[in-house]
């Protein structure tokens, strides 16, 4: 099974959420999950990669638009994917997995998760779309998106597309199932 895992590039994070990565870089490896990751490895991103590669010679498919390739300059293997726009790369990412996880990030992250459960609904793929909400950081998302169902701008129906979580463990646990 193939994860794409969307989250931070900021160095200025919590490290509680690095430590969060770092458990869930273990679950992966106990399960033996093919990895799909931005190229842009800055931050919680770049930590989790970083991990990984220390711990396993197994190919982790890396995923960049151009704009950001000034960021991947300390990258030794091959990006395998290199897309003209941010548009194309979140394409690219949902098209090259089975399962999209997110864990807590900024603006760009936001921007995938919403892509993700959108071209979902859509029917534009099938993947299983997970948001783990470690520490409660995704809590003002999650009552914005209750306020749309709410107030019918959505069906509530579309919840159904994507699985919060709270915790990595109940994240692999749900894409093993």
């Amino acid at each position: 099974m193939r994860i794409f895992i969307g989250g931070s590039v900021s160095e200025n994070i919590d490290n509680k959420y690095i430590e969060e990565g770092n458990k869930l870089v273990e679950l992966i490896l106990e399960n033996d999950f093919e990895v799909l990751c931005c190229a842009d490895l800055r931050g919680f991103i770049g930590k989790l990669y970083s991990n990984m590669k220390k711990r396993t010679d197994k190919k982790i498919i890396l995923t960049v638009p151009k704009i950001y390739k000034k960021y991947t300059t300390n990258i030794k293997e091959k990006i395998d994917i290199v897309t003209n726009t941010i548009n194309e790369r979140t394409d690219e990412s949902i098209k090259n997995s089975d399962v999209c996880l997110f864990m807590p990030g900024g603006i760009g992250t936001i921007y995938e998760i919403m892509s993700t459960i959108e071209t979902k609904r859509a029917g534009e793929h099938k993947n299983k779309i997970v948001i783990v909400n470690n520490f409660g950081y995704y809590n003002e998302f999650i009552n914005m998106l209750e306020k749309v169902y709410k107030e019918e701008f959505a069906e509530t129906s579309t919840k159904e597309l994507y699985k919060i979580v709270n915790t990595v463990e109940e994240a692999i646990n749900y894409i093993k199932k």
